[in-house]
């Protein structure tokens, strides 16, 4: 059995002796807020067995039709519980207002009141252990459960309240009290659903974690500036994209080099992040098409027969292709025989950017001699 599964039927258990011993309490010690109280410890056992079913398959490792895990499984069943919770609430809420009109003349005894005091201890243990365990194995369902044993503590505290307000001759207090359950019941369900649809629909992090995103990326040199940040959560774990603009002459292998740093810069920095996605950018591809309308290969093809046409004895010629600013620039690098004098190098290289920068697909030229192609 897993820590996560442990504290789900811990919390069973708990819930299955508190209903009962609620139950008794109320009815015995003639409370309507403890009645409504145990309904609620009652609805929990509703939620524990969804908490249960998807945390287990949120759980569940990387398969090929799940490439990004099955944690969307625990953030359905907390928007589950917190709809259910609302739910609960409002039938509290609903049938202790019913009864206020109906008071007892008999005040809620000690029974009542040591059923709600014990209720609100289980309770309080029962939220800090479950959280604990759910922020540990970054499980949401797992956390809004242990919501859902808060708002145990926060209902049973309100039973209390009215339990000792009738003692005191106040006997409308403990209807009231119960209403205010389900009021509060009512709140904690509306939380925990906000929380849940807000990741379903991939909601943005908070701009607490947006902030601290852009303050890593700021701080490493070779990045230019970033754009096009998108994050949002699965199962209680961040995926982060962005664009991150490099030198543009910068190599392959560098650009990689900046984008591993700046990905384990922010997994080193940022907890429950699952993965970060960067995009690496010669130059702003919001002002300039990304898309060139000529292929390396086919400038190449143009390139190669200019420059062999005017140094037939060199060596097959180095070439490189860059794409900046809506333009195409050609690097080629020669390796000329070391008899030649520098006159001739110089006049060879002049002749050779002069030819390629009349082709109309060519841009620029850029010559580069190897003096030593030994």
């Amino acid at each position: 059995m897993t820590t996560g599964t442990r504290a789900i039927v811990i919390g069973m258990i708990a819930n299955i002796l508190l209903s009962l011993f609620k139950f008794v309490g109320g009815i015995l010690g003639n409370s309507v807020a403890l009645v409504a109280d145990a309904i609620h410890s009652l609805s929990d056992l509703v939620t524990d067995l969804i908490v249960l079913f998807t945390h287990r398959i949120g759980k569940m490792p990387q398969d090929e039709d799940h490439p990004y895990g099955h944690g969307r499984a625990e953030t359905i069943g907390a928007t589950v519980i917190g709809l259910l919770i609302i739910v609960t609430g409002i039938g509290v809420t609903y049938k202790t207002w019913e009864t206020i009109n109906e008071i007892s003349e008999q005040a809620p005894g000690l029974l009542a009141a040591s059923a709600a005091l014990l209720s609100i201890l289980i309770n309080e243990g029962l939220f800090h252990y479950t959280r604990r365990v759910g922020e540990a194995t970054k499980s949401p369902a797992l956390i809004a459960n242990a919501w859902h044993h808060r708002s145990d503590a926060f209902s049973s505290i309100a039973a209390l309240i009215g339990i000792i307000g009738a003692w005191q001759g106040f006997a409308f207090m403990d209807p009231l009290a119960g209403a205010v359950v389900g009021c509060m019941i009512v709140k904690v369900g509306i939380d925990i659903t906000r929380q849940g649809v807000r990741d379903l629909m991939d909601t943005a992090l908070s701009d607490e974690h947006t902030e601290k995103i852009h303050s890593i990326l700021k701080e490493i040199p070779e990045v230019l500036h970033f754009h096009e940040l998108r994050t949002r959560v699965i199962g209680g774990e961040f995926l982060i994209d962005v664009h991150i603009l490099v030198d543009p002459e910068m190599t392959v292998t560098e650009g990689h080099r900046v984008a591993e740093i700046a990905r384990r810069n922010l997994i080193k920095a940022i907890p429950n992040i699952q993965d970060v996605l960067i995009h690496v950018d010669g130059e702003p591809d919001a002002e300039v098409e990304a898309i060139y309308p000529i292929t390396r290969k086919e400038l190449i093809e143009i390139a190669q027969p200019l420059i062999l046409e005017l140094a037939g004895n060199i060596s097959q010629p180095e070439i490189r292709v860059h794409h900046i600013k809506g333009k195409n620039l050609v690097d080629v690098f020669i390796k000329i025989d070391s008899n030649q004098t520098m006159e001739d190098s110089r006049a060879l290289v002049i002749n050779i950017k002069s030819k390629l920068e009349t082709a109309p697909q060519i841009d620029q030229a850029r010559i580069f001699l190897d003096l030593h192609p030994h």
